[in-house]
């Protein structure tokens, strides 16, 4: 029973998880499933089993049979299935085969291809390693399961100099699976050679996944910062599209995108990293390696980077393409930048300084990075055209050149003259670029409305500029052409703010500005109902110079003037009104409204019912039961309407929720009502300052808490 279940377990996994070869081809029967061009044919001097492989350069044995001593130069050939393959079945796929790679570093390149129409090819893998001996690749394919046609290819590319062995192919495998277990295949063609833009940087990937994308983020850092994660923005299709906000000139941006799958398994793949540098570049070179050139002791090389006509320039970076193999190391470096000297390198701007190159054995002609930011002062408002470059202090340095050249903007230094050079050096600089427009001006005076008095040290802005009005009150400022707000401060006056503003170059505008004194209004008015009669208080106004009087307000009427801090509304209409105070000053000036009061009144002889039942709230609040207000007892009262006669209790809580007061426990008929509570406990002793919270409960159905403040 056991050994039975053991084998139901078996094929359950084999059912559950299966796999099955679409194609495999060892290369001993001939190229028949290929197609092949150029010098694409079997070769019997190199195979991992038994005696037959396939590469792109049949002849070589160190020169033998025939052979070139390496592959042929200048070439661009593939070799392709024949015939496309179905994987329509599939949910994952993989291809693997046995590889030795001798392609020379940084130049010459074989790529492994897929296609699903033949004419849109995807990179799968790239190599340009030298003496590789024979081992196993393994690629992941499931990108492209789910297609009934599917080509692959090897592509061959070699420049015009240096060939060594090639590469050769043996036991070529693809493998399809009943299980998504691939991450999501992402295609992204990045920048090259740190290439930002001076905007935000948008750009589009391809994400394929048989199950369907869950998730496609871009995640980067800044200078090396802490990663930050951004969704994508749009998709069509396969096609989606992100954007990595502008961040600031010369500061280098490191991404990759991460996907995830809509499997059970949710699987996760990311690119690999991509790097740019935001900014404008200006670029005097295809970036097309032809040959390296070497600089001896004391020569140099330089770049001509020619400055915008009309424009502002600012440098921020520059990168230099050198190279180095292990016969041909790199020494240090001395980096300029110079200005111009009648159509060659002249002055430096800078102190020049030691940079090390990039340039390893893994990665022979990269760019070498040449922060400038912390030349900034020496950098901005760059006139002209100016050149980046070295010289060699001791030993060699090596660049890449594409030769012949097409921009002439590269030349070499012997040691005591500047020549121009035929070939296109591959530097190339980071920079800011504004246009360079004559300001227009807006100018006026600054004066108090009230009095016309003129007014001194008054902030004007109007966009991105300032300035301060002299004694006169008067103020000049140079602005870029442009529309913008113009606004005016000054302590203890109300802001001016006027928009519109067109600005012309070389036009003058003249705008004069009227403030208006803040005259600060009273502060926290409140008020108690005491019989039929309003009780109103208030605090007196922030910086009160030249206060003389206050008006108060109902329902948006003045009924009365006072020179206190306390009037009282002696009888007014049964109902809802709302009061507010102003200040008056000098006599003459008004302030803006204090904060309004809500209050419900009914008027002597009324035996008017409340149509709610509601508690009120207390007055005044915060309160000290030791100062007695004007018609009242000491401590706080509390108001509450019944709108039926009902059973009322009103408690008294500390903070810590426990019960300190009972102040009232009865039946109590329908009305408006009263009571004040002086501060004390049922024991009869005072309590502390603090926030205290206040209970109602009417009818065993109404329930209410107010908080209220003691402050001794």
């Amino acid at each position: 029973m056991k050994k039975l279940f053991v084998i139901f377990l078996v094929l359950w996994a084999v059912i559950a998880f299966s796999q099955t070869v679409v194609f495999e081809d060892d290369f001993e029967s001939g190229t028949g499933q290929w197609t092949l061009e150029g010098t694409w044919a079997l070769s019997t001097e190199q195979s991992y089993s038994p005696t037959h492989s396939l590469t792109e350069d049949p002849d070589w044995n160190g020169g033998a049979q025939g052979g070139s001593g390496g592959y042929l130069p200048n070439q661009n050939i593939s070799a392709t299935l024949t015939s496309p393959l179905d994987l329509s079945t599939f949910l994952d796929a993989e291809i693997a085969y046995w590889a030795k790679v001798d392609i020379e570093v940084g130049f010459d390149y074989m790529y492994l291809e897929a296609s699903t129409d033949g004419t849109s090819w995807v990179t799968l893998m790239s190599y340009d390693e030298e003496d590789v001996e024979w081992y196993l690749e393994t690629i992941p394919f499931g990108g492209f399961v789910g297609n009934p046609s599917v080509l692959i290819r090897f592509r061959f590319v070699s420049d015009g100099a240096y060939e060594t062995d090639g590469m050769y192919i043996d036991d070529f495998t693809v493998t399809g699976y009943t299980e998504d277990n691939a991450a999501p295949l992402i295609v992204h063609v990045g920048p090259e050679f740190y290439e930002g833009t001076a905007e935000d940087y948008e750009f589009e990937a391809e994400i394929i996944d048989i199950s369907g994308v869950a998730s496609a983020d871009v995640v980067y850092t800044i200078d090396g910062g802490d990663e930050i994660t951004l969704p994508y923005t749009s998709n069509v299709g396969d096609t989606y599209y992100f954007t990595i906000p502008f961040p600031d000139y010369g500061d280098q941006i490191d991404y990759k995108i991460v996907a995830v799958d809509s499997s059970p398994n949710s699987n996760s793949g990311e690119s690999e990293i991509f790097s740019y540098i935001a900014g404008t570049h200006l670029i005097y070179d295809n970036g097309q390696v032809d040959y390296y050139i070497a600089f001896s002791t004391g020569t140099g090389a330089a770049v001509k980077m020619t400055n915008p006509v009309g424009q502002d320039l600012q440098l921020y970076f520059a990168l230099i393409r050198n190279y180095t193999d292990i016969n041909n190391p790199n020494s240090d470096m001395l980096v300029h930048v110079w200005d111009d000297n009648n159509g060659v390198p002249g002055n430096d701007l800078i102190t020049p300084f030691i940079v090390t190159p990039e340039a390893t054995l893994e990665n022979t002609s990269p760019m070498t990075r040449v922060d400038l930011r912390p030349y900034a002062a020496q950098l901005t408002d760059i006139q002209g055209d100016f050149y980046i470059g070295f010289t060699v202090p001791a030993g060699t340095v090596n660049c890449t050149e594409t030769s012949p050249g097409s921009f002439i903007h590269s030349y070499t230094f012997n040691g005591s003259l500047w020549a121009t050079d035929a070939a296109d050096f591959h530097f190339r600089s980071v920079i800011e670029l504004t246009t360079s427009v004559p300001p227009g001006t807006v100018e006026g005076v600054v004066t108090n409305i009230d009095s016309g008095d003129p007014i001194e040290e008054a902030l004007v802005t109007i966009g991105i500029y300032s300035g301060t009005t002299n004694s006169s009150g008067e103020y000049s400022i140079e602005v870029d052409p442009g529309a913008y707000t113009i606004t005016c401060e000054k302590e203890g006056y109300e802001t001016y703010t006027q928009g519109d503003v067109v600005v012309v170059s070389y036009e003058v505008i003249t705008i004069d500005i009227q403030l208006q004194h803040m005259y600060n209004p009273p502060q926290d008015l409140t008020y108690q109902v005491t019989g039929s009669n309003v009780i109103l208080q208030w605090n007196e106004p922030e910086e009160p110079t030249g206060l003389t009087a206050y008006k108060i307000y109902r329902d948006g009427e003045e009924i009365g003037t006072t020179t206190t801090m306390l009037y009282i509304d002696q009888s007014p209409p049964t109902g809802t009104h709302i009061y507010y105070v102003t200040a008056i000053y000098f006599d003459i000036y008004e302030s803006i409204p204090s904060n309004e009061v809500e209050v419900y009144v009914v008027s002597a002889g009324d035996n008017l019912i409340p149509t709610i039942t509601k508690l009120e709230g207390n007055f005044p609040n915060p309160f000290n039961p030791a100062v007695a207000g004007a018609g009242r007892s000491p401590g706080t009262t509390i108001s509450f309407s019944l709108k039926d006669p009902s059973r009322v209790t009103l408690e008294v809580f500390n903070i810590k929720g426990k019960k300190i007061r009972d102040l009232i426990d009865a039946d109590m008929n329908a009305a408006y009502h009263t009571i004040t509570w002086d501060g004390r406990d049922n024991s009869g002793k005072n309590v502390a300052s603090g926030v205290y919270f206040y209970k109602m409960k009417a009818g065993g159905r109404y329930t209410s808490t107010k908080k209220m403040i003691l402050m001794k």
